[in-house]
């Protein structure tokens, strides 16, 4: 799955890393995907490996699927929240989420998204159907 939201995808690390640092700063044991890049790489080959990893942006949650949207102040919080909801869904994890970025706010103003379900399973209630 590639980045949800981003001006490019070097901001989008930054921004992946910075929400990392934070939930790591806060006792999360939470890494930042990691983006790879290698020498004499086709541009395409490198997009390819990066949409093949499906553990979304933020490593280290148990049962949620994460991703990072680093577009500043535009959002579309329907798109990306559905899909991290496929991106949950193929990767087998329960829980989707988006993290929105709030350009020009420190990292713990960005806004965590869920779905109505996700947030009742989080909790530890059975959604209906």
């Amino acid at each position: 799955m590639g980045a949800v939201g981003n001006a490019s995808r070097g901001i989008h690390a930054q921004v992946v890393a910075m929400v990392a640092h934070y939930l790591s700063d806060s006792g999360l044991q939470v890494t930042p995907r990691p983006y790879k890049a290698a020498q004499n790489m086709r541009l395409s080959e490198a997009l390819a490996a990066m949409d093949d990893d499906l553990g979304g942006d933020l490593r280290g949650l148990a049962d949620a699927f994460a991703v990072v949207s680093s577009r500043g102040d535009r959002y579309r919080l329907a798109e990306d929240i559905a899909r991290a909801r496929v991106g949950a869904d193929v990767a087998g994890k329960q829980t989707a989420i988006v993290v929105q970025w709030r350009g020009g706010k420190p990292v713990s103003e960005a806004f965590a998204v869920l779905s109505l379900a996700d947030l009742a399973r989080l909790l530890g209630g059975t959604p209906p159907p």
